[in-house]
């Protein structure tokens, strides 16, 4: 059993750390084409890209001090396990924000009138970015208020306490805006594609690809945990995304 759960401990860890590099690679590529090929500053895409990147970093670490104490396996919880889940919530839920805000800075540099786009779909980009920036902010604060006033409830460990980490209602509210915001990035170029102005090539197959994929994923995730389990945000932190 103890050999078992070593072995899961570290195949979730190793798959972790392995992902982030990957995706390391990828950013390192874009800054890389920015700085070096195309000789041009970071502009607010590049930014956000880093940020996700961080963000990232940051719930891998958090992941990785749970995998630590135990989590996969029995476990009793602590003050300090609250607090490392609790904040995980932020890395994971909130940050999901990051890349797709990265998507809409690109999206006001090149999707311009002199490239062809109509100032209907110019006003459409409005009210997607309103969308997204006002999703994530519904999902700040209900991770954090959830509870009530008192965010150190989070980590209390009094039976019956509440907890963001594990209540269902948080965990359905964010899986849904976060599904809906990555439908709402997608259709954009999807409508510039489908209307040709924006013009088939690799680099727009690959995107709207991983685009597909992530969504798959993250549909999944919630199936399992919501279904599959019975958990609600349980292990929330264990899908990587940058």
């Amino acid at each position: 059993m103890a050999f078992r759960f070593c072995f899961v401990l570290t195949y979730f860890w190793i798959s972790e750390w392995i992902l982030l590099a990957v995706a390391y690679l990828f950013v390192g590529l874009r800054i890389y084409a920015r700085l070096f090929r195309a000789r041009e500053k970071l502009d607010t895409s590049d930014w956000l890209l880093i940020v996700s990147a961080l963000n990232a970093l940051a719930l891998i670490i958090c992941d990785t001090l749970t995998y630590q104490m135990g989590v996969l396996d029995e476990y009793e919880t602590s003050v300090k396990l609250s607090k490392i889940s609790f904040a995980s919530n932020y890395f994971y839920d909130f940050g999901m924000g990051f890349p797709k805000l990265s998507m809409l800075a690109f999206y006001w540099a090149y999707f311009l009138p002199s490239n062809g786009v109509s100032s209907a779909m110019r006003k459409t980009l409005y009210g997607i970015t309103a969308f997204v920036c006002v999703s994530y902010l519904v999902i700040l604060f209900d991770d954090t208020f959830f509870c009530g006033k008192d965010v150190s409830v989070q980590w209390s460990q009094e039976e019956g306490a509440c907890s963001v980490f594990y209540a269902p209602e948080p965990f359905i509210l964010n899986f849904t805006l976060n599904l809906a915001c990555y439908f709402a990035v997608y259709a954009l170029p999807l409508i510039l594609l489908i209307q040709g102005v924006l013009k088939p090539s690799t680099g727009v197959t690959v995107t709207f690809v991983l685009g597909a994929l992530t969504i798959c994923t993250t549909m999944v995730r919630f199936i399992t945990l919501k279904v599959g389990t019975g958990y609600s945000s349980h292990l929330s932190s264990l899908e990587p995304d940058v």
